[in-house]
């Protein structure tokens, strides 16, 4: 592993072992197994694993707390990460603000394909960057570079004045987001502990396996004490894959009939949980990202806010098809998110986010395909409705599959 900082580190170790010190109790795993809901870990069985991937050599950093002062903790494997990546500070930062056109847009970059510091008029030209370190900075933070040359860059891309190859980039694969869909952290520390044995090749790994440690913790205190409830929020009630900065709040024919189902928070990145992950990104060069959920048997890419597609579709594309023939013995369906959504646009989701605000290639993969059994008991539970029973039948599959997309493979 390479060097990172002993103060960011040692913050992250310390958050990590006081969260085990109040978290520990009866291992929830076998609880659930007897009733038939698989052997999946609490919390405190999470932390643990968490743990077992930081003694084996990955990083830890804190990069901010939930709102109830959760841990929010990030694990980093491969490439040292950069100075000032959120491990640096006790609290949740607030994102780099870069201006354009008179907004301001969070986590330090304009939205893919912007005329930053261009004339916002049709035909506009474009200006260029204010000096060599802005220029710099900005072609730092940009996205990949396209395998297929100078398709999809334009002459003021930053990504052409990058002429990064795989090295210096990062992978993202956060988890945890709904509370109630539990196989998506275990897919992750799966996958964490497999990528802790690969040869990345100078690539970085940013994990989030818990973003949403609250919702667990609701979920679990309902398991343990036999309470069949859905949640699906944070400690607010918002839905924080519905609080990322991206087309947030936008609202198809549809939901302006029947209203918002679920809370997309007051404001983008209202949300500590949200604005932690937000801040700890910005000052990396991010080309790929995977969201782990449950439970619709799919592998979806954006746009998920907008019923056209974006510009890169083809190559989303044939990654979610290559992922979707290799998670299961039956193929998962491969599709953009707003047509599996039935072309109702939902907003604020992370997906979006890391491809318009950083130009990472952006995969949803919806884990298992929720099938219930014919056990009563499964029927009434709704964690049941989003977790297989057999994880060990879901979880290695899916690693495989994702394995290659995650490493920085073409498609």
């Amino acid at each position: 592993m390479p060097k990172s900082d002993p103060a960011s580190e040692e913050q992250g170790r310390a958050a990590l072992r006081a969260a085990l010190f109040v978290h520990r109790r009866a291992p929830l795993s076998r609880q659930l197994a007897r009733r038939g809901l698989g052997p999946y870990r609490g919390y405190g069985e999470l932390l643990e694993a968490i743990e077992r991937l930081a003694d084996r050599g990955a990083q830890l950093s804190l990069i901010g707390r939930s709102i109830r002062g959760e841990p929010l903790l990030a694990v980093h494997i491969g490439a040292a990460r950069p100075p000032g990546d959120g491990g640096d500070r006790p609290g949740v930062g607030r994102p780099a603000l870069l201006s354009h056109g008179g907004r301001r847009f969070a986590n330090g970059a304009p939205p893919r394909g912007a005329h930053v510091g261009g004339d916002d008029a049709p035909g506009g030209a474009d200006e260029p960057p204010a000096n060599d370190a802005a220029a710099a900075e900005l072609a730092g933070r940009a996205g990949p570079l396209d395998p297929r040359g100078a398709a999809g860059a334009g002459p003021h891309d930053p990504r052409r004045a990058a002429g990064a190859g795989p090295r210096g980039r990062t992978t993202v694969i956060l988890s945890g987001i709904h509370p109630l869909e539990w196989i998506g952290i275990e897919a992750n520390l799966a996958l964490l502990e497999r990528l802790a044995t690969e040869d990345l090749g100078g690539r970085s790994i940013f994990a989030v396996p818990i973003v949403n440690p609250d919702g667990l913790l609701r979920v679990e205190m309902n398991l343990r004490a036999g309470r069949h409830r859905y949640v699906r929020g944070n400690a607010r009630g918002v839905d924080l894959n519905r609080n990322f900065d991206a087309g947030w709040y936008e609202r198809g024919l549809v939901q302006r009939l029947i209203g918002l189902a679920v809370s997309p928070g007051s404001r983008p990145a209202s949300e500590p949980e949200v604005e932690a992950i937000a801040h700890a990104l910005s000052s990396r060069r991010i080309d790929r990202a995977l969201s782990l959920h449950s439970a619709g048997g799919a592998v979806l890419y954006p746009p998920a806010h907008s019923l056209w597609p974006v510009a890169d579709a083809a190559e989303h594309r044939a990654f979610a098809r290559s992922v979707a023939r290799a998670a299961g013995r039956r193929p998962y369906r491969a599709m953009s998110y707003v047509r599996f959504a039935w072309g109702i646009r939902r907003a604020g989701l992370e997906i979006d986010w890391l491809h318009d605000r950083h130009g990472a290639l952006s995969l949803l993969v919806e884990c298992s395909r929720g099938r219930l059994g014919l056990r009563p008991s499964r029927l009434v539970e709704p964690f049941a409705w989003y977790n297989p029973l057999k994880l060990d039948d879901a979880t290695p599959p899916l690693v495989e599959a994702v394995l290659p997309f995650v490493k920085g493979a073409r498609a």
